[in-house]
């Protein structure tokens, strides 16, 4: 896992019956790519990422794993829709794909920092069209003065604090 925050989640309705959240729950612990599903074998469009969405214990909503980078959620989640769970989807009529319902409409939003990156991303999804962007950080300037006004720095050694500042 890298060491990423994410915030939100991803709803899912009608929610994922138990082929889908099994399906999906299996295909994140292991180590086939999307290009390696039997929707994405040779389909150049699909990602070579692993799947990192993973379904709640009920289905109604999708989050962020972390096991890959925070740049992939925006291709991995058009993935999901496209070949396995909107009305449509590449999976639908495939024989290892009897139990999907491929009736599912997804809204939400997913933002990710990696600790070691300064870029924020956000994969969003609005019935079923995803989008999201990643945000520059602000320049060096701009990121120490907020890193002040947020973190103030301790009176110097030689000052004796009498009584708290207060706010």
């Amino acid at each position: 896992m890298h060491d990423t925050a994410f915030l939100g989640r991803i709803e899912v309705r009608p929610p994922l019956n138990e082929a889908e959240r099994s399906y999906l729950a299996d295909l994140a612990h292991s180590r086939s790519t999307l290009r390696g599903t039997p929707t994405g074998r040779g389909d150049d469009t699909v990602a070579f990422v692993h799947l990192a969405w993973e379904p709640c214990e009920t289905g109604c909503c999708l989050t962020w794993s972390g096991h890959e980078r925070s740049r992939t959620m925006q291709l991995s989640l058009r993935f999901l829709l496209d070949h396995l769970l909107r009305a449509g989807a590449k999976a639908a009529g495939h024989k290892h794909f009897g139990g999907f319902t491929f009736d599912h409409v997804l809204d939400g939003t997913i933002v990710g920092k990696r600790y070691d990156d300064d870029r924020v991303y956000v994969a969003e999804v609005t019935a079923n069209r995803v989008g999201g962007r990643s945000f520059e950080p602000a320049c060096e300037q701009i990121a120490a003065s907020t890193y002040e006004l947020i973190c103030p720095q301790p009176p110097p050694d030689n000052v004796i604090e009498l009584r708290p500042r207060r706010a």
